[in-house]
């Protein structure tokens, strides 16, 4: 997927690694049949812009306004938003692979996901992890090779 950064690329991929290492070893360690997975781990400013317009910082805000204006849906709950990464519910169709910079301009970031060979795909929260990190635009998934990939250095 291509997304184009709403300010420093270097910077978004920071926030958007951040939030994934922490979501990452929750799946791991936390105990997701509790009411409440806990967000102690998780960027405080993500689990703000998920609480509903709570959000400070300004990439996050725009970022919500433009999912929502992409989607015409509201902010993922946090709650809702951890579940899918819940190892035993399976709702997840991709594992995340990398972070690029595009060879096709620059500023623009690729988001290299393995969807185990499917070219459809559940990614709704991944969508909303993408722009509430600070995307001015993200392209919908498209199947590519893997040598298109090597030819990218990680953000």
């Amino acid at each position: 997927m291509e997304v184009i950064p709403d300010g420093d690329p270097g910077e978004y991929a920071r926030r958007l690694r951040d939030v994934l290492v922490a979501v990452f070893r929750l799946a791991v360690e936390a105990d997701f049949d509790m009411d409440q997975v806990p967000v102690e781990t998780v960027p405080g400013w993500f689990v703000q812009v998920c609480q509903g317009g709570a959000a400070t910082d300004p990439f996050a805000v725009d970022g919500q306004a433009r999912y929502s204006e992409r989607t015409g849906d509201g902010p993922w709950e946090i709650q809702d938003w951890l579940s899918r990464f819940d190892p035993e519910l399976e709702a997840r169709g991709w594992a995340f692979w990398d972070l690029t910079h595009s060879t096709v301009g620059e500023g623009r970031l690729n988001v290299w996901l393995d969807t185990w060979g499917e070219p459809f795909f559940s990614w709704e929260e991944l969508r909303w992890l993408l722009y509430t990190c600070g995307a001015d635009s993200v392209a919908d998934p498209v199947v590519t090779e893997a040598d298109a990939w090597e030819q990218e250095r990680s953000a």
